[in-house]
């Protein structure tokens, strides 16, 4: 799978959460999990970061993709403004999920 398809099985896991709820205002375990998890990659430390990135990650070298470095290179800056969103997008999730992928490009999926 890619990066994209992990990001869209969470989008599928948090929909069929919402739909066995049936209550939109009511918890959403997965939804709030990754709210909270985006939060926290937010505002707290690279470790923090780390594990909202383990949501969409599969293995150690889709982690890697996921992960920021210090290259200059207009492909890095590609994938550093797609790791932004993928973060600020979290932070709707227990709402819909619908928007995680939202301007997260296919430049994750490439080594």
């Amino acid at each position: 799978m890619s990066i994209s398809d992990n990001i869209s099985a969470k989008i599928e896991e948090i929909h069929q959460e919402r739909e066995a709820i049936g209550d939109p205002n009511a918890p959403h375990e997965i939804g709030d999990d990754v709210r909270k998890k985006a939060m926290n990659a937010i505002f707290g430390d690279k470790e923090h970061y780390v594990t909202y990135m383990q949501l969409f990650a599969n293995n150690e070298e889709e982690l890697a993709r996921l992960m920021p470095t210090n290259g200059g290179a207009a492909e890095e800056e590609k994938r550093n403004i797609a790791r932004a969103y993928l973060v600020a997008n979290g932070m709707c999730a227990p709402g819909t999920g619908d928007g995680l992928l939202n301007n997260v490009t296919v430049d994750l999926n490439l080594p």
